[in-house]
């Protein structure tokens, strides 16, 4: 089994699950809104290889030697269905999106989505964990420059 990390990154406030917790299929892990560097309301989502308890910068992510974290767009793709916000998610940026790098000037190994009914309710901006494998909480916190609001969470697969 390999271990992963799973951010959920720009929630409208700091999750109540702490270190050490663990979350099972369905458990709410947060709530999509617009804090850090975030222009509207959207959820940042990455997951990289191990375990990660600090913020990784998108610098940092990718197939590069130097990066530090490669990146997992197979486990990633697992975390887009209907039960992440209990709708359809909608992609607003790709994975490696060629428009991102270049109007920020670096890549984005990660996606942004947000709840296919998003203009018409907040019904569904709750973000649950929607994966079988359970997950154990990292960290969370505040990230002023970037992410704002985040979780991590690592799990086996």
């Amino acid at each position: 089994m390999n271990t992963y990390t799973c951010r959920f990154a720009h929630l409208s406030e700091l999750p109540i699950a702490k270190k050490g917790d663990v979350i099972f299929r369905g458990d709410k892990v947060g709530t999509m809104g617009s804090t850090g560097d975030s222009k509207f309301n959207h959820l940042h989502i990455d997951v990289v290889e191990s375990l990660v308890n600090r913020i990784i910068r998108l610098e940092e992510i990718g197939y590069e030697k130097e990066q530090s974290y490669k990146p997992n767009i197979e486990q990633l793709n697992y975390f887009i269905d209907d039960e992440l916000f209990g709708i359809k998610p909608i992609i607003t940026t790709y994975f490696y999106d060629p428009q991102y790098k270049k109007d920020r000037g670096k890549n984005h190994g990660a996606y942004d989505l947000v709840p296919e009914d998003r203009h018409r309710t907040e019904d569904h901006f709750s973000i649950y964990w929607n994966r079988s494998k359970t997950g154990v909480i990292l960290k969370t916190g505040f990230d002023k420059i970037g992410y704002g609001n985040y979780i991590l969470i690592g799990y086996e697969a």
